[in-house]
């Protein structure tokens, strides 16, 4: 039985890479990095404690594993948390690649996103080959997965067998300790945006995304980067599903965007008080206006066989794993 580990595999892609694993007969090791082990309950896996941004943790949870799925990372769109986005990101994914080489390790599939690219011009299509993020001022954690990427890459040309995945924006169920996206769709399904800006994105399903990371692990070439999409829907419509499916509105409209930008004094003071990172910063709000209309995963779709459901189905399984496990009320 072939061993896979699975680096953040608390996290919401983990969990369902996990469960994907799983059904297709791996066995799987993840990272306990946080003792948080609601992702895998009721799951075998293998528990190793470590931690990415510490190298020399590493060596016990790579003895032996066949195939690493490196998802761990810090999502972030707060400049305050700079530092700490560039140590998770980037010298966690340096770490994690040298741990994968020292134990030859036969495969390794990194998770990078969507938004290691530039995102202009945003109604072109968005292909592997548009230019990866190098501007020193751009978005900490866009630069710090253009980073990631080319680490892997580095470390690919001395001789780990290394695929990179981009993922869109990722949705979908069995995300146990939501961050910043998921919670967002959380507090619109509980009514907490009432009224939002009339913006869109491409979204994956994450349990197509586990799917396809599965076949990069087996085909996916050497050095070769995929990127790996769903649909694009307006924010707007997403509340529209959700209200189809609870039976109560939760946002009754649109307003200009640069309303939007009233509100970053009130989330930084609401940060401040509550010791978090702000939700609503002038990067969420750019990478909310920007999201590329075309993502083909033409690559994806031709050399790893990448599927897509439809995202109302998306949504609506979402919907129901956040109101049976309580947050949505």
């Amino acid at each position: 039985m072939s061993l896979a580990l699975i680096t953040g595999g608390s996290g919401h892609v983990g969990a369902n890479l996990s469960r994907e694993l799983i059904d297709q007969g791996y066995k799987v090791r993840c990272i306990d990095f946080d003792n948080d082990h609601r992702a895998f309950e009721g799951l075998q896996v293998e528990l190793i404690d470590g931690d990415i941004t510490n190298k020399d943790s590493l060596a016990p949870s790579f003895h032996n594993v066949d195939t690493v799925f490196h998802t761990a990372a810090l999502i972030n769109l707060d400049r305050r948390y700079a530092d700490l986005i560039k140590l998770v990101n980037v010298e966690g994914t340096r770490n994690v690649c040298e741990a994968a080489m020292n134990a030859n390790v036969k495969k390794l599939v990194h998770f990078s996103s969507v938004d290691a690219f530039y995102r202009f011009p945003i109604d072109e299509p968005l292909y592997e080959d548009r230019k990866l993020i190098d501007d020193p001022n751009a978005m900490p954690y866009d630069l710090s997965k253009a980073e990631g990427h080319k680490i892997v890459l580095e470390y690919s040309s001395k001789g780990l067998d290394a695929t990179i995945i981009h993922p869109t924006s990722i949705v979908g169920p069995n995300d146990f300790k939501p961050g910043i996206p998921m919670q967002a769709l959380v507090d619109m399904a509980n009514g907490k945006r009432k009224l939002m800006p009339n913006w869109g994105y491409n979204f994956v399903d994450v349990r197509d995304l586990s799917k396809t990371a599965i076949s990069a692990s087996k085909n996916g070439k050497t050095g070769q980067n995929y990127l790996v999409g769903g649909e694009y829907c307006m924010y707007l419509q997403i509340a529209e599903f959700m209200s189809e499916q609870l039976g109560r509105k939760t946002v009754l409209g649109s307003i200009p965007d640069f309303i939007t930008y009233f509100a970053l004094p009130f989330e930084y003071i609401k940060s401040l008080i509550k010791k978090q990172p702000r939700v609503i910063t002038l990067d969420s709000i750019h990478t909310a206006q920007t999201g590329n209309y075309f993502i083909p995963s033409l690559l994806a779709r031709d050399e790893l066989g990448h599927k897509s459901r439809p995202i109302k189905e998306t949504i609506n399984d979402t919907v129901e794993f956040f109101v049976d496990r309580g947050l949505i009320k």
